[in-house]
């Protein structure tokens, strides 16, 4: 759409992985080194993890384009199975043909696969991308197909890559084996802001163009994406787009807060509320400006009323006091009475017969305390 207008053979930022596009910042090229020593050296598992958008699978097919010829590689990108349905679905990727009806004859199928490749001098590989999304059971699964090996070296080779969660995952106390098997791994973090700048330019030489972005251009585009590459895909994207559409040439800082505020802001979330998503965990809302008013509004609200609570209740004090302190008054104020008289021994002898109690309704109505009332008034 926008290629000829900027003398571009191709668009420069695809959201897909494109191996050829792959930018390789310091620890891209040591996340590469460490997957190529993995593989050569046979260590069993490597673990490759980034936050969402850092160039992980990007880094796998430029790694599956340059490989060996020697390597029998198999990539797993749909990892949201289960245990059961695992051996089946790499009997498919690795093309080993026939009917399986139970788990036994489907391992039993994948071991014979692995000698046969052995013995062909075949070394095979398994890249299992988004592997966070792979429960405990099918993760011990994979463990359990790493277990057949030669008295040097195993005949499978994994590689996990994932999310943050992944970590968090092999670090539950089921997963512990698996933990300890893990002899590589390197986690990728979002660009900074002079890789995000060479980022940029790199896809742009890389497509046949330049000078597309300016300075500040690409200032912006480090604050609005944090130097994660597909949001900076994204953003540089539309950039182009809206650039064409008004006919410039050259794209700057003030631009590219035109085409972010029309576009209504990012889609995307905090990288917490991201990261939680990914462990099946739910995030804490964002706090927004709104949000912070309705807050202070509410909390506002609840002072008023606890006020007024404790208003009436020093209110009721008050009265309670008011009608304490005369009748405390009155009952120190009365001398003691005098002690009584030993009875003599003739009354002793002859007792006096005792009083007839008056009836209940005779006896005049005793006022009302002030708790009573209190109480029949709630």
């Amino acid at each position: 759409m926008y290629e000829d207008f900027y003398g571009l053979k191709e668009r420069p930022f695809n959201l897909l992985p494109d191996p050829d596009f792959l930018y390789l910042s310091p620890q891209h090229k040591l996340a590469r080194a460490y997957l190529e020593y993995g593989i050569n050296q046979r260590v069993g598992f490597v673990l490759l993890t980034g936050e969402i958008g850092t160039g992980k699978t990007t880094l796998i097919k430029s790694l599956l384009k340059s490989r060996e010829r020697n390597q029998r590689l198999g990539v797993l990108y749909q990892t949201t199975v289960g245990a059961v349905d695992l051996l089946e679905v790499l009997l498919k990727e690795f093309e080993v043909r026939g009917h399986y009806n139970s788990r036994t004859t489907r391992l039993a199928a994948f071991n014979q696969f692995l000698l046969t490749a052995y013995g062909r001098g075949e070394h095979v590989v398994l890249l299992v991308d988004e592997a966070q999304n792979l429960g405990p059971e099918a993760l011990e699964e994979l463990r359990l197909l790493s277990n057949l090996q030669t008295e040097k070296e195993p005949l499978l080779q994994v590689i996990l890559v994932g999310q943050p969660g992944l970590r968090e995952r092999l670090r539950h106390p089921a997963l512990r084996q698996l933990a300890q098997r893990v002899a590589v791994h390197y986690h990728l973090s979002p660009l900074n802001r002079q890789e995000t700048k060479e980022y940029i330019n790199f896809r742009l030489a890389r497509a046949g163009g330049s000078g597309v972005f300016t300075e500040s251009a690409q200032d912006k585009l480090y604050e609005y994406t944090q130097g994660v590459p597909r949001r900076l895909n994204a953003w540089c994207d539309l950039a182009l787009v809206a650039g064409f559409a008004e006919g410039r040439r050259e794209i700057d800082g003030e631009f590219i807060d035109t085409v972010i505020a029309a576009q209504g802001g990012s889609l995307e979330g905090t990288e917490e509320r991201e990261t939680l998503a990914s462990e099946g965990l739910a995030a804490r809302p964002e706090t927004s400006e709104s949000g912070i008013h309705a807050s202070k509004n509410g909390l506002e609200a609840t002072v008023v009323e606890l006020s007024g609570r404790l208003t009436r209740l020093e209110g009721l004090v008050l009265e309670m006091t008011s009608q304490l302190v005369p009748v405390l008054s009155r009952f120190l104020s009365k001398p003691l009475p005098p002690e009584p008289a030993l009875p003599s021994e003739d009354i002793m002898q002859h007792p006096a017969p005792p009083e007839e109690e008056p009836h209940p309704e005779d006896q005049p109505p005793v006022p009302k305390s002030w708790w009573s009332r209190l109480w029949e008034h709630g």
